[in-house]
């Protein structure tokens, strides 16, 4: 019985040690809404390089919406924080505006914010929310 008290605490100290490790490589860069300074999100990544183009696409994502709002006037009544919705499509969970895929919520960024894939892009989506109103404010014509 004690030898069985030893083994479970050895793989005990084992899982929490390795589980500190992966935690602690886990390193993010924050995410914001082009000319707002909101911070979207924090896009997690592990190893020594920023996943630059990822990030990116996550920008280009946002501007083609803002861009296009823009070139149709920017009516401050065509953008608004209700045009951001958590849609789930197949096994896709993304944070949308006015239609357009923004990010996808994969399971290693639930994971390192101990959430759901829903959760966390709930999560997004307010924040999201909050850029998109900041945005419409500072862009509108005046």
């Amino acid at each position: 019985m004690n030898k069985l008290r030893t083994i479970l605490l050895v793989c005990l100290v084992s899982v929490l040690a390795v589980g500190a490790v992966v935690n602690a490589e886990i390193k993010g860069y924050p995410v914001d809404i082009p000319g707002t300074n909101v911070n979207f999100f924090l896009y997690r990544y592990t190893g020594d390089e920023v996943p630059y183009d990822a990030i990116g696409q996550i920008w280009k994502n946002l501007s083609d919406v803002l861009v296009q709002w823009s070139s149709e006037g920017a009516n401050p009544s065509a953008l608004s924080p209700a045009d951001v919705e958590v849609k789930i499509v197949g096994d896709v969970v993304g944070v949308y505006l006015k239609g357009q895929l923004i990010v996808e919520v994969d399971e290693f960024h639930a994971t390192a914010n101990h959430a759901t894939r829903v959760q966390l892009a709930t999560m997004w989506a307010e924040n999201l929310k909050k850029g998109v109103e900041v945005f419409v404010e500072l862009n509108q014509p005046r």
